[in-house]
């Protein structure tokens, strides 16, 4: 017995701890449903606390820095008896303004559980989250027009989220980059869009698609036809008679855009890794998965 309870302090054959998740891919506003698992070990432990933290990982070269979200923990202190296993239910409601993942954005849960003297046990789930429809269906509709998204779009500038196109059609005579910030809506979505003419001349407009006309190919990409090409053609006006611009950024991160949630958390250009995520296995940045615009990799 004396024997068992060493290898059980030291992590060998000690309580396990697991995070089940249905699946690694969500959207925004969606809710993860899944389950902390706990599995007894070769020996009686008493187990203290459990903790699973939500973390965004943002690289910048070949830097990567962790902000802590948000904590969940799970109950009092319990003893768990060899072989025993006990599971809590977990979900939690994506929040709509949380930056999407992207080139250099990258979310992970990590659980801890935290076993009276012994070795703590750790377990990570790395997730990507998607574009909701609505936002599905604007790019699309771009794609109709004769836009790319970029490789590296999706940045962050410190209040929002930016989405960046270039043309790839006789457009490309006219506009030599398309950018955005995207609000989520009651009755659907807002843009504020930036469109930079051949000539080194930007027009800015802020454009509200409806639930009716996103559901609706057709109208959606006449409507957002007509957008761009105003921006085209009547460039002064519309700069001129706009509210807001992405140098407002700051206002529209508080309404909740996407990546405004991010706005608080920001200094400078990248995250303060100003809240300790108390897990060794976070400095190992390995496990993480950064794609080009937030296909897994």
């Amino acid at each position: 017995m004396v024997f068992k309870d060493y290898l059980a302090k030291i992590g060998k054959g000690g309580t396990r701890v697991d995070l089940k998740l249905g699946k690694e891919e969500y959207t925004l506003g969606e809710t993860i449903a899944g389950s902390l698992v706990i599995q007894g070990g070769i020996v009686t432990q008493q187990i203290n606390k459990v903790d699973i933290d939500f973390a965004i990982h943002m690289q910048q070269h070949d830097q990567v820095t962790t902000h802590l979200i948000q904590r969940f923990s799970f109950g009092e202190p319990f003893e768990i008896h060899p072989g025993a296993k006990k599971t809590f239910p977990f979900t939690y409601t994506l929040p709509n303004n949380l930056l999407l993942s992207g080139y250099s954005i990258s979310y992970s849960f990590a659980t801890r559980l935290d076993i009276a003297e012994a070795v703590d046990q750790t377990d990570h789930n790395s997730i990507v989250i998607l574009p909701p429809p609505s936002l599905r269906q604007i790019q699309a509709a771009l794609r109709e027009l004769g836009f790319q998204e970029k490789y590296g779009s999706r940045s962050f500038d410190g209040y929002l989220q930016k989405f960046e196109f270039t043309p790839t059609s006789a457009l490309a005579k006219e506009v030599t980059h398309l950018q955005f910030a995207a609000k989520m809506e009651e009755d659907g979505i807002g843009l504020l869009m930036e469109v930079d003419l051949v000539g080194n001349h930007q027009v800015r407009r802020e454009i509200h698609f409806t639930s009716k006309q996103l559901d609706d190919p057709a109208i959606l990409l006449q409507r957002l036809r007509q957008s761009v090409q105003e921006m085209i053609n009547e460039p002064h006006r519309l700069g001129d008679s706009q509210k807001y611009y992405f140098r407002d950024h700051k206002q529209w991160s508080k309404l909740g855009a996407i990546g405004g949630f991010a706005a608080g958390l920001a200094s400078g250009s990248w995250f303060k890794d100003d809240v300790k995520v108390n897990h060794d296995r976070l400095q190992d940045y390995s496990w993480l998965h950064f794609g080009g615009n937030g296909e897994k990799t």
